[in-house]
């Protein structure tokens, strides 16, 4: 079964051996209310898209080499403006686009949101119905809304770490940001 819809694909970039699900949606916005935009959207190769997966870019996503994620995983690095209180959403231009990664060999659990800005670290796990709205280190186990980092690989230890509310409260303010 084909995608659901794929918008600009001359911008889209495909590694090989990737498997997109049924009723993906690539939304790859050149232009939209009057406002231009030059789009890219890249996903690494041996990655997998869940079924109806949507990504929304105006700007700039990348997915690395052999991510895996679930169904229904939203990534957008934009928004609809809403600074017109008289115009419907969907019809106000697209918000400037702040740029998204997804890290290699990550998990992105089902029903999990990325939004505009986060740059998840390699080898980071995204547990199911997060809504990811800052960044996250490398090799972090990251739960909730808002996601929070709650586990992470100590290579001094050699092992997981649980970690401890403040070092929690530490992430949540802004890693990488």
């Amino acid at each position: 079964m084909d995608p659901l819809g794929i918008l600009s694909p001359h911008r889209i970039e495909i590694g090989d051996n990737v498997l997109i699900h049924p009723h993906a949606m690539f939304s790859v916005v050149e232009e939209h209310n009057g406002r231009r935009h030059d789009p890219q959207l890249r996903i690494g190769s041996r990655t997998v898209i869940g079924h109806s997966a949507w990504f929304s870019c105006v700007g700039e996503i990348e997915v690395g080499d052999d991510v895996l994620a679930a169904h229904n995983v939203v990534i957008a690095d934009s928004y609809h403006e809403y600074e017109d209180p008289d115009t419907p959403i969907v019809r106000q231009p697209m918000a400037q686009p702040k740029g998204v990664r997804v890290g290699a060999g990550s998990i992105v659990g089902p029903n999990v949101a990325i939004l505009a800005g986060v740059q998840i670290g390699e080898r980071s796990y995204i547990a199911a119905n997060a809504v990811v709205t800052r960044s996250v280190p490398p090799n972090s186990v990251v739960v909730g809304n808002p996601a929070q980092v709650v586990r992470q690989w100590d290579p001094q230890k050699r092992s997981w770490v649980d970690l401890q509310e403040e070092t929690r409260s530490f992430f949540a303010a802004g890693w990488g940001t």
